[in-house]
């Protein structure tokens, strides 16, 4: 587990166990039915329900099984119904839902997802509640198992991820630097597990996988999402007094996981006040467009933060595993044993979990996608997409609505938070 003086602290409780009876609710506008309603109830009930390869075994997995996504009737697949609505109204999330929920009115269930063709709102592909029990997804995304996964996690209350670039001897000044890749809610994709932090938020490693030293001493983590061995999958610290932390894991590529195509190596992220489901992943070395990098590049120092005495260095790495030595208080040094950096103040300080103020919207295309667009869509009529918040009908979580692709601005709406992102063009890639 550890060499040198190993003091730790498992803070870890275990999870519950979480059922959710899952509806997937096929709509028909008035004026726009589904383009194949047959073909879409097929897929939705391979690709929410199936026992491989779909969103509940993902979600299974990642869980250690403690989450089941189970279909709350029959197939889990209702529908189609025609509802009262010209596709024209499609961005009324909210009214497509109640509608929706109206449909079923006799069905128990815990969470609903509604599926229908639009030619408009086409700046989404899929939203999601966040928490909340509602995703809604054109006929398309049905097929998307990445939006599927994504949308799934918001009802979670998991953020997107995003990956930020700090200034030597700090973690918390640190300024946006995309997304993090290692997550479906980073702009991941669907061949990548759940990064430590969103298991840590629902509790899904148990207290010998996760450990926090209160003395100097060396970490040996075994790769997060791989089964059938013990150890400690992440390291959990505390940070400052705002209540920030850092967690730490080591991630393979590995086809008999969820991890089957991520980049091998150690990652760092910083968790604003406690919040697991809002980290960022931190690194001294700024994103690269044709690699997706970690936290650590190839032959980097140490990350340091001053202000904490905090120092984190990786030692080796394996197909088996990675050492991480951790340096705290006054033995917290650099390799070469000298004092840690003092970071110059940018100006531009983090921002704490409970705002909503990130970098502007990017002014060009992300390079990055959830995965390609299988339906034409045009953007809705002006103004919709920023009521997308305010038009929900039903439980207050329902107005809280975060739209799944990637990439894109976070904006205030009443007590709810909006993601507005957009595709990329017809040809996007994962």
């Amino acid at each position: 587990m550890a060499a040198g003086q190993a003091f730790f602290a498992s803070p870890v409780a275990a999870a519950p166990e979480l059922v959710d009876r899952h509806a997937v609710v096929l709509v028909n506008f008035r004026n726009r039915p589904l383009a194949d309603a047959e073909k879409t109830h097929g897929l939705a009930v391979q690709n929410f329900f199936g026992a491989r390869d779909s969103l509940a075994s993902y979600y299974a997995e990642n869980s250690g099984h403690r989450m089941s996504i189970v279909p709350a009737k029959g197939d889990g697949v209702f529908g189609p119904f025609t509802i009262d609505l010209d596709d024209s109204a499609a961005c009324e999330t909210g009214k497509i839902a109640e509608l929706a929920r109206k449909a079923i009115s006799d069905v128990p269930y815990d969470r609903i997802s509604v599926v229908f063709r639009t030619g408009f709102c086409g700046n989404w592909w899929g939203l999601g509640s966040m928490p909340g029990p509602v995703t809604w997804f054109h006929e398309g995304a049905v097929a998307d198992k990445a939006a599927l996964f994504h949308e799934l996690g918001h009802n979670l209350g998991f953020a997107h991820q995003e990956r930020e670039l700090c200034p030597a001897g700090t973690l918390t000044d640190c300024t946006r630097d995309g997304y993090s890749s290692r997550t479906p809610m980073g702009a991941g994709g669907a061949k990548k597990g759940l990064s430590a932090p969103e298991l840590l938020a629902h509790q899904w490693l148990t207290t010998p996988q996760t450990v926090t030293p209160i003395g100097s001493t060396t970490v040996r983590l075994t790769p997060l999402h791989t089964a059938g061995v013990s150890g400690v999958r992440a390291v959990d610290l505390p940070l400052n007094a705002r209540g920030d932390r850092i967690v730490i894991e080591y991630r393979i590529p590995d086809a008999g996981t969820r991890d089957i195509d991520i980049a091998q190596g150690v990652n760092l992220y910083r968790v604003p006040a406690g919040r697991y489901d809002h980290a960022v992943m931190v690194s001294n070395a700024k994103q690269d467009d044709k690699a997706a990098l970690g936290s650590f590049a190839a032959g980097s120092a140490p990350l340091t933060d001053s202000a904490a005495q905090l120092s984190i260095r990786v030692e080796r790495v394996s197909a088996t595993g990675a050492d991480v030595r951790i340096r705290l208080g006054a033995d917290a040094k650099t390799g070469s044993g000298k004092a840690l950096p003092t970071a110059r103040p940018s100006g531009k300080p983090s921002r704490p979990a409970n705002t909503a103020t990130p970098a502007p919207h990017p002014t060009t295309e992300d390079p990055a996608a959830i995965g390609t667009v299988d339906v034409s869509v045009a953007p809705g009529p002006a103004g919709q997409g920023g009521g997308l918040a305010t038009t929900g009908a039903g439980p207050a979580a329902e107005n809280a609505v975060s739209v799944g692709i990637i990439g894109g601005a976070l904006i205030a709406v009443g007590g709810g938070t909006v993601f507005f992102l957009r595709r990329r063009g017809a040809r996007g890639r994962h």
